[in-house]
């Protein structure tokens, strides 16, 4: 008997301009570019490609689908009475990440760490809160 659900597809993320967001994930956080129609955008996590233009597809982890949005509420809900992250990305090193995403002049928060759980938050172009982590 198949799974009711198989994998995650994709994140939706509401966007203002979907060409300056496009960019902006592309230059800021490393994602490759897939597709634009409409108003739509897919952009892959992953640079790994095991076949060419399906990364995250054939790895089966979901993409980043950047929506044109009539009206943006940026992506966060309170914790503990904290502002959290709505999706969290995972590296294998928070410590380049963090130095990275300050260098091309995201918004980031400080490394928090939880035991072999780090983690921190960052802002895009829209607002949205975003998390990182990595153990």
């Amino acid at each position: 008997m198949p799974d009711i659900l198989s994998r995650i597809d994709c994140n939706f993320i509401p966007v203002k301009n979907i060409s300056e967001s496009i960019d902006w994930y592309v230059n800021k956080l490393g994602c490759k570019f897939m597709w634009h129609d409409g108003g739509y955008a897919a952009l892959n996590v992953t640079m790994n490609q095991p076949k060419e233009g399906q990364g995250n597809i054939v790895l089966g982890q979901a993409m980043i689908t950047l929506v044109q949005a009539d009206e943006i509420v940026p992506l966060t809900f309170s914790f503990d009475h904290r502002k959290h992250p709505v999706i969290n990305f995972y590296t294998s090193d928070i410590y380049y990440t963090h130095s990275q995403l300050k260098e091309n002049g995201v918004e980031v928060s400080e490394i928090n760490e939880y035991g072999p759980l780090k983690g921190m938050d960052f802002v895009d172009l829209n607002g949205h809160l975003l998390g990182v982590c990595s153990f």
